[in-house]
């Protein structure tokens, strides 16, 4: 049946009729609302707030080899702190989470514990880091431990701030220490190889120190001078050999006796003088390279081994001959100084030969040994990077090992938590009165909605656009009254049915009654 447009005034009748099915949720909801809002566990909290300083000493006279942001820093310090070893100390040190029950608690559901109850975060107030020793860019941090004793909040808290406090030292002097070892490590690693180049180096110079590029300009040298007295040499060897050749024609003329027939064979004698005039002659058109000058020198070298044979055996008929003998006494002096500057000739090509060689080495070695030099200089540079980096490394362990470098400084140690945190008691006995009122209120115009009819005359006039000429009332007979005094004795059976039940649901699955009780009493 469609009676829609109720007023307020028509569901506050609905309400005053059936007020006793609203007493039933409302009474058992605010009655529970109560209970667990008296019951809840009080929790303290005790935190310690810690400021991030800055480095003591100017950046630009030592610069900390740790270089990461705080927060991140914090974060690694937390994860350092809230080791299994270390959460497990201090739950038995302070006997936290003892169970009540025989059932025995793992550690892992202790750690579980115990970590939901730690807090660790940043102070996002620049007005309270600015109160911090006026410093608008410090960074402060708080951590805080929850508990349900205070004493109890207060201790742990402090074994935290101060685990914070030994870690952050601790993790800021192994990384700095860790740093000026890896980097003395590998500047020795660098000093060996630099060893190494320099022996090789030393070894390579020694190997080709004739053709070294600072050696060019004195082979280039050397070799020039060489080569002029190399000239001078054969310009006096072509003047001997003149020389040579005049005198022998001088001797031969002396010595020499015309045949009266012209077919008859020349003596070695007349042969050699006659070579002799040829190589003059021909000494005037070519070089001394020429072939055939060569051709007739070494027929004059037969001849003169052949005549010097000769005269072994048998005594010349001019040997005592005074212009004979001179001429000989300086052929013989002429023979020796050619000698003499052909063996310096000799030498001097030969000294011209590894000179020139020398020079053409040059170029390939001053290539390998800049080679060297190369790797030399890019080891020695970064060799003498990484002893700066290492020095200042040692620098920094020192700034850190003397806490002048970024640390952390408690501003407000763990107090005494006079206030529980939480529970809100307040605030949950004000939402579980609106929700047992809303629930007591919601099951009467449930019931009224499910029921349906007129209620009253109103609704009647609604529905029909008319007014009524009369209302009667309804009259109750005797037959209803005894109805009502069953209905009103099965309600009290229900309720008291339903109180027990609750009672023993809460000594059962909440908690037992002693210490309900016992709670109460303690709060009031």
């Amino acid at each position: 049946m469609d009676y829609q447009g109720k007023t307020l005034i028509d569901y506050f009748e609905i309400l005053r009729k059936d007020f006793k099915l609203f007493l039933l949720p409302f009474t058992i909801i605010l009655v529970l609302s109560i209970l667990f809002a008296l019951t809840l566990p009080s929790i303290y909290r005790a935190q310690g707030t810690i400021l991030v300083e800055s480095q003591q000493i100017p950046d630009d006279l030592i610069r900390s080899t740790i270089r990461t942001f705080a927060d991140e820093r914090i974060q690694i310090i937390k994860q350092l702190v809230m080791t299994r070893e270390n959460l497990l100390r201090i739950i038995d040190k302070y006997n936290l989470y003892k169970s009540n029950v025989p059932k025995q608690q793992t550690d892992q559901e202790r750690l579980e514990k115990i970590r939901k109850n730690i807090f660790v975060h940043l102070v996002n107030d620049l007005q309270r880091n600015m109160r911090f020793r006026g410093r608008p860019n410090s960074i402060t941090f708080v951590v805080a431990f929850e508990h349900e004793k205070p004493d109890i909040a207060q201790k742990v808290a402090n074994e935290l701030v101060t685990l914070f406090l030994q870690e952050n030292m601790k993790t800021r002097t192994a990384r700095a220490t860790e740093t000026t070892e890896f980097l003395t490590a590998e500047a020795e690693k660098l000093r060996e190889q630099i060893n190494i180049i320099e022996l090789q180096v030393a070894e390579f110079k020694q190997k080709n120190e004739q053709s070294l590029p600072e050696n060019l300009d004195l082979n280039t040298q050397m070799l020039e001078r060489a080569q002029n007295t190399l000239r001078e040499i054969e310009r006096d060897i072509k003047s001997e050999e003149e020389q040579l050749s005049y005198l022998e024609v001088q001797l031969a003329s002396l010595q020499m006796s015309v045949p009266d027939d012209e077919n008859s064979p020349l003596t070695p004698q007349q042969q050699l003088t006659l070579l002799r005039s040829q190589l003059v002659d021909l000494s005037n058109r070519y070089g001394p390279k020429h072939p055939d000058i060569r051709k007739i020198r070494h027929q004059i070298q037969v001849l003169e081994r052949k005549i010097k044979n000769n005269q072994e055996s048998k005594t010349n008929s001019h040997s005592n001959n005074p212009a004979t003998m001179l001429i000989e006494a300086k052929i013989r002096s002429s023979q020796e100084k050619i000698l003499s500057l052909k063996k310096q000739e000799n030498e001097l090509r030969e000294t011209i030969s590894d000179l020139q060689q020398r020079i053409m080495q040059t170029p390939h070695v001053e290539r390998g040994l800049k080679a060297l030099e190369r790797d030399y200089d890019n080891l020695k540079a970064k060799y003498d990077d990484l002893i700066a980096k290492a020095t200042e490394a040692t620098l920094s362990q020192s700034m850190e090992e003397q806490s002048k470098a970024e640390r952390f400084t408690l501003i407000e140690p763990p107090v005494f938590p006079e206030e529980p945190v939480r529970p809100n008691r307040l605030k949950l006995l004000l939402l579980g009165f609106m929700f047992s009122f809303a629930s007591g209120v919601g099951l009467v115009i449930a019931k009224d909605e499910l029921k349906g009819g007129i209620r009253n005359v109103r609704q009647l006039s609604r529905l029909t656009k008319s007014t009524p000429l009369v209302s009667i009332g309804y009259i109750e007979n005797e037959q209803d009254r005894i109805e009502q005094k069953r209905q009103k004795r099965r309600t009290v059976i229900l309720l008291i049915i339903l109180a027990l039940t609750l009672i023993a649901i809460i000594h059962f699955a909440y908690k037992p009654l002693d210490e309900i009780i016992l709670i109460i009493n303690n709060r009031f």
